[in-house]
C-alpha cells in the first residue's frame, strides 16, 4: 500500500519521493523475552511517513511498504531522518532501536525518475547498532519539473578501480621507403570498463561509477545482472590525432643464384656477377657450400 503525507505548498516545483525496499539489519534487541516488532519512520522537516510494524521481525527485517513523501529543495539538502522502533502494546512509548539519516538526496534531481539506493548506519546511545538501506526515486507530479537526464546503461555504485578493456590498436601498413610517413588513424574504437555489481544492488538500479581517468558516470545496472556479476560500461571515445611515424625500410636478403655449368651449378651469393662456388651435379642445386 502507498502511504503519502505532507505535500509542499511552496512556489517551487513539488518533489515527490517514493521510498521502497526498506531493510534493517543487525538491530539491537529491545525485548528480553520476545523479538522486536519493528517499524520505520521517515521524517523530512515537519513531515513524516512510517511503515507498518512487522510482528516478531527480530534484528533483520525487510518491509514491503511503498511510502511517498513530498519535500522541498531545502529538505532534500538537509536529508531525511531514518528511525527504527520496536512497537509495544500499552501506554509505554515504543522502544527506540536506532537512528540514521539519508543524505545526498539532492543528487536525485540529476536523475529524475531513476531509483537510487541509499544506506545509513543506525546509532543508539552513541554506538552503531545496525544498518539500513532503501530505494528512493524522485519525481515531479504533474510534469512541472525538469526533464529526466539521460544516463548510460550498465554500471554499479561508485568504484575507485575499474578494469579498462582496450580494443586492438590501429596498425600501420609496412612501407619500404626509409622516410617519414604520415599515418592517419582510423576512427577510434569504442572503449569499455568492467565493473562488478555490488552485493546490495540489482538490475534497473541507477548508480555511479568512476572511470580510470577520474570521470564519474551515472549508469543503470542492466537487466539480468545480479550481485557479484560483471558487466561492461561504455566510455566516451577519445579523438585520436594524426601522427608522424618513421617506418624502417624492408631489407631483402639476396638469394643465391644458380647458373648451370659443365661441372655443376655456379652459385653467386653476393650478386656481383661472379660465381662464389660450384655445386657438383650429384648434389642438390641449393645445398650449402663445401668447407674451405
Amino acid at each position: 500500500a502507498f502511504l503519502v503525507e505532507g505535500k509542499s505548498t511552496m512556489s517551487e516545483p513539488v518533489k515527490r519521493l517514493q521510498i521502497k525496499e526498506i531493510e534493517c539489519r543487525g538491530l539491537r534487541s529491545a525485548d528480553f523475552l520476545t523479538k522486536n516488532d519493528v517499524y520505520v519512520v521517515f521524517k523530512a522537516g515537519s513531515k513524516k511517513v512510517k511503515t507498518k510494524y512487522i510482528s516478531g521481525g527480530g534484528k533483520n527485517v525487510k518491509f514491503k511498504d511503498v511510502l511517498e513523501l513530498y519535500v522541498s529543495d531545502a529538505e532534500l539538502q538537509a536529508g531525511i531522518d531514518f528511525t527504527a522502533y520496536d512497537y509495544d502494546v500499552g501506554p509505554d512509548p515504543d522502544d527506540l532501536l536506532g537512528v540514521g539519516k539519508l543524505i545526498h538526496l539532492v543528487d536525485l534531481k540529476q536523475s529524475v525518475g531513476v531509483p537510487r539506493q541509499f544506506d545509513t548506519h543506525l546509532m543508539y546511545k552513541g554506538k552503531q547498532r545496525g544498518q539500513a538501506t532503501c530505494i528512493v526515486t524522485l519525481t515531479y507530479p504533474g510534469g512541472d519539473g525538469p526533464q529526466q537526464q539521460p544516463v548510460s546503461h550498465g554500471g554499479a555504485q561508485a568504484f575507485d578501480h575499474a578494469t579498462m578493456m582496450q580494443q586492438q590498436p590501429h596498425v600501420a601498413q609496412p612501407v619500404t621507403a626509409a622516410q617519414p610517413v604520415v599515418v592517419q588513424h582510423q576512427q577510434p574504437q569504442q572503449q569499455y570498463m568492467t565493473v562488478t555489481c555490488p552485493a546490495t544492488a540489482y538490475s534497473g538500479l541507477q548508480v555511479i561509477v568512476q572511470a580510470p581517468n577520474g570521470t564519474r558516470l551515472q549508469v543503470v545496472i542492466p537487466a539480468g545482472v545480479g550481485p557479484g556479476q560483471q558487466f561492461r560500461v561504455p566510455l566516451p571515445a577519445a579523438a585520436q590525432q594524426p601522427q608522424t611515424a618513421h617506418v624502417a625500410p624492408a631489407y631483402h636478403q639476396p638469394q643465391p643464384v644458380g647458373v648451370p655449368t659443365a661441372f655443376g651449378t655456379a652459385v653467386d651469393i653476393d650478386g656481383d656477377g661472379r660465381p662464389d662456388y660450384v655445386i657438383p651435379h650429384q648434389q642438390h642445386p641449393y645445398a650449402p657450400p663445401p668447407p674451405y
